[in-house]
């Protein structure tokens, strides 16, 4: 059975397709008798308002596209929950794209979105992406753009971010108080400002202890965390352990578990979500990165600038 729609109706009940939107719309200048002709058979027929239309004739979708780098169990089911929870207040809907790390994959979806005529676009950033260029498209259709969690240098759109820089000093901190002399940094990958801004802060704090010694691995997965670990730990002695994020954490315990050496042995810091640590182990610690706070402020500084468009502040706002 097809799609009953507005003319369907309009033919049906014999008068104008202008008529019936408005009687669905509650028009005033609609009499109580056409509009309840007009629901009763929009009811017995199963219409469906189109709303994609509705919305696209008033120069607004009431959509959202949403670009992440990569699906994973790690930090976005919680960001897009914060996503979820803001938009759905506020009557948007949104999709979500997923890059796949790959900076082609990232311009297709900004196509997808310019294509779509979403009202606004948050994206997350590959490890791959080095500028704004791809985005060239959306500031010509004026589509407002937010950056959230991996961001650049480059201050062309509001950003949405953690303070990795104190995120990274507290754990370092935390070793240090804790009397750790020998301390093992696990980061992600080395390409990704997050990364280096984690690094830059967590071994410059480091530095001010000259009976402190640490090494530095660089990882992309929980996996070659895995196996650098199954390695380093064979030949190298550590009383303290930092894990840049809740992957390169997850990497970690594996290894410990396969080596056979207990979590008791080290004091473990971490940059967490918070919540994937405790079902690892009690005796790591973190630093908390709240997703769903990200995703909130994330979504809710895209609703601003969809509603003030002519404001051209540029502006990073820091979780």
């Amino acid at each position: 059975m097809k799609r009953i729609t507005i003319k369907d109706l309009a033919d049906l009940l014999q008068i104008s397709t202008s008529t019936v939107s408005r009687a669905l719309s509650n028009h005033p200048d609609i009499s109580d008798a056409v509009k309840k002709r007009v629901k009763e058979a929009a009811e017995t027929f199963n219409y469906i308002p189109n709303d994609f239309a509705i919305n696209f004739r008033k120069k607004s979708t009431k959509v959202i596209g949403l670009i992440i780098p990569k699906m994973s169990m790690f930090f976005i089911p919680s960001i897009i929950e914060g996503i979820s929870a803001k938009f759905n207040k506020e009557g948007y809907q949104f999709f979500t794209l997923s890059s796949e790390e790959s900076l082609e994959i990232e311009k297709e979806n900004l196509q997808t979105c310019a294509n779509s005529r979403v009202d606004g676009v948050l994206v997350s950033l590959t490890s791959q992406t080095q500028n704004f260029e791809h985005f060239k498209k959306l500031d010509d259709l004026g589509i407002p753009v937010v950056i959230f969690d991996k961001s650049l240098s480059e201050e062309k759109y509001d950003q949405v971010v953690f303070n990795n820089e104190k995120d990274a000093e507290e754990c370092a901190k935390q070793l240090i108080d804790s009397h750790c002399k020998n301390i093992l940094a696990i980061f992600g990958n080395k390409d990704l400002e997050i990364t280096e801004r984690r690094r830059s802060s967590f071994e410059k704090y480091l530095s001010n202890f000259s009976d402190v010694n640490y090494k530095s691995i660089f990882c992309n997965s929980a996996e070659i965390v895995k196996e650098k670990l199954e390695i380093i730990l064979e030949y190298e002695k550590f009383d303290g352990i930092f894990a840049m994020s809740d992957e390169t954490l997850a990497g970690l315990n594996y290894a410990l578990k396969v080596k056979g050496l207990s979590a008791k042995s080290y004091k473990v810091m971490a940059i967490s979500e918070g919540i994937f640590p405790k079902y690892l182990n009690p005796h790591f610690q973190f630093q908390k990165n709240d997703g769903i706070k990200m995703g909130m402020m994330a979504a809710n500084t895209l609703l601003d600038k969809i509603k003030n468009k002519d404001q051209k502040n540029i502006n990073t706002y820091y979780i």
